[in-house]
């Protein structure tokens, strides 16, 4: 049961968008946000206007004390994991017989996601128990997938936001819906990670073409340095606080801000990657992120632009077997 943006509950969203308004903006347009409520409870979701609103306040940032439940809703999971046809699902899935192979895997990386993190540094502490029963459940839910080591990085990055159940159904929301899709990411032989890699070098031929001449020249292609960006959604890489404002976006418009934070950090250093050779040009292009004000990182990729028909006329020619 996928659930589509577009088909969420309108007292629910209104009630988000209440409380986003009032920690944002103050009194006043709390007071104004409760009229707001009454007007999505009778348009359509499917409104211009409306999606509008609500991403300009994610590209804000939202606040800490709503962003868990405010990333249920975005992604549909909030109404996955409340659906009967769900009920007991989760506890199920943690109690199922698992492939000892892919158990064996998941345990040995519990320890290696977030090592220094309060919540999951402690072996058989409270949050890598959390985190063994999400990756144990989506493994079981979907045996073609299994169990990516990206995986843990998301499900534990979801876990500081909200709890146990809602972090599987945020993830398995993730997986499978179409804005999303890190099921195609993750599945044998990373075929959406592919498509990216493409879809990158020539979003940077229109962005940055100095610096892509430069690594045509060398021979560096972005599969040398932008996989973990990709498969952790930059979990691996950016201080905590750009990654939530990052993540904030991404849950609301989809693939999009991960290719404009790439292209922007690139642009960053653009001056200095120029004058680096190939062996020293791969370090920094993997440290890019170093010693940058989040709210700077947000604000330069929310600079660069292009349009979702760009992503989606790239697909067409790598699916046509374009390389």
């Amino acid at each position: 049961m996928y659930i589509n943006f577009i088909k969420f509950n309108f007292c629910a969203l209104s009630f988000f968008l209440f409380f986003f308004f009032q920690a944002e903006d103050g009194i006043r347009d709390a007071q104004e946000s409760r009229g707001l409520g009454d007007v999505y409870k009778r348009q359509s979701t499917q409104s211009t206007g409306n999606f509008e609103k609500i991403k300009s306040r994610c590209r804000k940032g939202i606040p800490a004390p709503f962003r868990g439940q405010a990333w249920q809703y975005l992604t549909g999971s909030h109404f996955q994991m409340t659906s009967a046809d769900n009920k007991g699902v989760y506890d199920a899935l943690c109690k199922k017989r698992m492939d000892a192979e892919i158990e064996g895997i998941i345990e040995r990386d519990l320890g290696r996601t977030f090592p220094t993190h309060v919540a999951f540094k402690d072996e058989d502490g409270d949050g890598q128990k959390k985190l063994r029963n999400v990756l144990r459940a989506l493994a079981c839910i979907d045996p073609e997938v299994g169990y990516v080591q990206g995986m843990g990085f998301i499900a534990a990055t979801l876990l500081t936001q909200m709890g146990e159940e809602e972090s599987f159904w945020c993830l398995h929301a993730m997986l499978n819906d179409e804005r999303y899709r890190l099921r195609d990411m993750f599945r044998h032989g990373f075929p959406m990670l592919q498509l990216f890699f493409f879809q990158l070098k020539h979003l940077s031929l229109k962005e940055i073409p100095k610096l892509q001449a430069h690594f045509d020249r060398l021979g560096v292609d972005p599969s040398f340095f932008a996989a973990q960006w990709f498969l952790t959604l930059f979990v691996y890489h950016f201080q905590f606080r750009a990654l939530l404002r990052v993540w904030d976006i991404f849950m609301c418009e989809g693939w999009k801000i991960v290719f404009r934070c790439a292209l922007a950090l690139m642009k960053w250093e653009e001056k200095t990657l120029l004058s680096l050779p190939f062996d020293r040009i791969l370090p920094a292009l993997k440290n890019l992120h170093e010693g940058k004000n989040p709210d700077e990182i947000v604000e330069r990729s929310l600079k660069i632009k292009f349009k979702t028909d760009e992503l989606a006329k790239l697909r067409q020619r790598y699916d046509a077997g374009e390389r």
